[in-house]
């Protein structure tokens, strides 16, 4: 996969601490596929506003640091709602990808909370990597943190769900990254058919579980002919737990996963389940939106 995938990266910044969590992570990011990375603070009201001007000057003084650290990188100011400045802009300028921090179990930092994130991550055609926030000093914020160790894809078997695979792909190969997919068993009426515990039952479980190794087996293959090193493991029970348990006890370093429209996560990865796993998960997510199921936003 080109690395042209990842040559315009959009960072929102608020001017908080918490928010340039994500600025190691772009230190190692950007200079891998040579990325062009727009830094964007959006002001409310007049231009003139002190609280504007400040914004202004943090955004340019970040701009010169990353620059310092030969990352091609821009300021951009924007006045007016938040996620619609932000959209338009991801159209605007093509971008490939969206980094921003979110605020523990309280949602997105700042003014990236409740709608405005719902609002991005839903609609735009851009990936979003979610860094988790915590309050950086001055001297961390500026280091490079490498994180693309070991890469989790929960996989669903749709087309849909594939989606992150060509990011995975490219992040992988740069990295050289150990790539684990992972499917989960959860059919509809777990409990109460496991309770039965009947031959049927068992013998459903099993041709489920083939099934998804089969599944995996296949792209794990792809990845490996292509010299990207890939396990891949089924497993049962709730999508949001396991894929939570399993990131943790294997120290995965980013989990990719498929979105799916303004529902959220691929098929079995929807509604609570997203929110248990961005907010359950401690390492970095990417989101990637199927093509299949962008809006195309007009170009402003």
């Amino acid at each position: 996969m080109a690395k042209r995938m990842l040559q315009q990266i959009l960072v929102p910044l608020d001017g908080s601490r918490e928010a340039e969590s994500v600025l190691p992570y772009l230190r190692d990011l950007a200079p891998r596929f040579n990325s062009r990375v727009y830094l964007l603070g959006v002001g409310i009201g007049s231009k003139t506003r002190r609280l504007n001007r400040l914004l202004e000057d943090y955004i340019s003084r970040t701009v010169l640091s990353l620059r310092g650290d030969n990352i091609k990188a821009e300021p951009v100011v924007l006045y007016g709602i938040a996620a619609d400045k932000i959209l338009d802009f991801v159209v605007q300028k093509e971008v490939d990808l969206i980094i921003m921090a979110t605020h523990g179990r309280s949602g997105i930092t700042r003014w990236w909370m409740g709608s405005v994130a719902e609002k991005v991550i839903s609609e735009t055609p851009a990936a979003v990597l979610l860094v988790h926030s915590r309050r950086h000093k001055k001297t961390e914020t500026a280091g490079k943190l490498q994180f693309l160790n070991r890469i989790l894809a929960p996989l669903d078997g749709s087309d849909i769900g594939q989606a992150a695979l060509p990011y995975i792909e490219t992040l992988a190969t740069e990295a050289r990254a150990l790539v684990s997919l992972l499917q989960i068993v959860s059919p509809s009426g777990t409990v109460e058919a496991s309770l039965l515990g009947g031959p049927d039952w068992r013998r459903f479980v099993k041709a489920m579980r083939d099934a998804g190794e089969d599944y995996l087996k296949g792209v794990a293959e792809k990845f490996n002919k292509k010299g990207i090193k890939a396990e891949y493991e089924v497993v049962s029970g709730d999508p949001a737990d396991k894929i939570v348990k399993y990131a943790e006890d294997n120290k995965v370093s980013l989990i990719a996963m498929s979105t799916h429209g303004r529902t959220g996560l691929a098929r079995w990865v929807l509604g609570s389940v997203a929110d248990k796993v961005l907010h359950g998960a401690t390492m970095p997510i990417l989101l990637v939106r199927s093509p299949k199921m962008i809006v195309p936003r007009p170009k402003v």
